[in-house]
């Protein structure tokens, strides 16, 4: 995975924006976060992310990507790409959105999406969203929910 650079995102009080930890000294998360993204271009770097995932993959696996079209799925997807290995292993599929985020279908019913929500209630950060994307495509191509891709 790419280092991730510190993002800096100023409040309306002009203090830094602690993303993870925005609702940590109050008893409850505020109910007029819910439904709101105000902040979305702190994950841009997933794009990045998902650009390493792909080059990891083709040179570790025995594997091949194809673009495909994009998809509008709420989020414009700008580009997609599927990465198959040899017969008998699930593909996965990986899509740079304009929110921007990124999607992998990775073989489960629900595609692992970076970042899970974006809204300012769920406050994920850059560094959780990153790795909970690598880790969703990393475990199938291990092996999780079918057949293990073989490495070069």
């Amino acid at each position: 995975m790419p280092a991730l650079r510190p993002v800096l995102i100023q409040g309306d009080d002009g203090a830094p924006i602690h993303f993870g930890e925005r609702w940590s000294d109050l008893p409850e998360t505020p109910a007029e976060a819910y439904s709101v993204v105000t902040h979305p271009e702190r994950y841009a770097q997933l794009h990045e992310v998902a650009d390493a995932l792909v080059a990891h993959l083709l040179a570790t696996y025995d594997c091949e990507a194809v673009e495909e079209p994009p998809r509008d799925l709420g989020a414009q997807e700008l580009r997609a790409v599927r990465i198959a290995s040899v017969p008998g292993t699930a593909p996965v599929r990986i899509a740079w959105t304009d929110f921007p985020g990124v999607v992998a279908e990775v073989g489960l019913d629900v595609p692992a999406a970076a970042p899970i929500c974006g809204c300012d209630a769920c406050d994920e950060p850059l560094e959780r969203a990153a790795e909970g994307l690598a880790e969703a495509v990393l475990s199938r191509v291990r092996g999780r929910g079918g057949a293990a891709w073989p490495e070069r």
